[in-house]
């Protein structure tokens, strides 16, 4: 009887090790998994966005310039908000795991901030296409001048926010991240 038991019980504590060992793997691939599409779908908004960013910081830094007159730019500075108000949509859909939240968070207030950045511009522009007299032109440089700068440190924060993005790892449950056991 002791002969059969033994061998029964080590068999079950067996099968209990091998089970609890394989929800740890799934738990542990489900994270890795949850970590890997927030990291995908941050790069896929920076590369929605990068892109419009940089056309717009090229034809406000011209118009700034007088290079070209503001009313110019106008429609790409609409078009420019229109996209962007779609990609802070997009921002607002990304499903952060617990770790990634706050830099969810922050990649949407960039995109905010771009959305603001582009309506001070076209302000700008507008105040120079229509003002009149030293005080509005003076006012339309400043509006667009503090635009194109918003604009550029939109962009900027948005690429740092998402490269911590990639950097992020799979947090278990119960455990520190790597660097903070180091």
């Amino acid at each position: 009887m002791g002969a059969i038991v033994l061998p029964l019980l080590l068999a079950l504590l067996l099968l209990y090790v091998l089970v609890y060992l394989a929800r740890l793997a799934g738990q542990a691939l489900a994270r890795s998994r949850e970590v890997t599409r927030f990291q995908f779908e941050a790069k896929a908004l920076l590369a929605q966005v990068d892109p419009i960013l940089e056309g717009l910081a090229t034809r406000t830094d011209s118009a700034r310039r007088q290079l070209v007159p503001p009313d110019e730019i106008l429609p790409d500075l609409e078009s420019g908000a229109t996209t962007l108000e779609a990609a802070r949509a997009s921002a607002d859909q990304i499903r952060a795991p617990q770790q990634g939240r706050v830099l969810r968070e922050a990649m949407g207030e960039d995109v905010d901030r771009a959305i603001r950045a582009v309506a001070m511009i076209q302000h700008g522009c507008q105040q120079a296409v229509s003002g009149y007299g030293r005080g509005a032109e003076l006012e339309a440089q400043t509006a667009v001048k503090r635009g194109y700068l918003n604009l550029l440190h939109a962009r900027e924060s948005l690429a740092t926010h998402v490269a911590e993005a990639v950097r992020l790892e799979p947090v278990m449950p119960g455990r520190a991240p790597r660097r903070a056991r180091m």
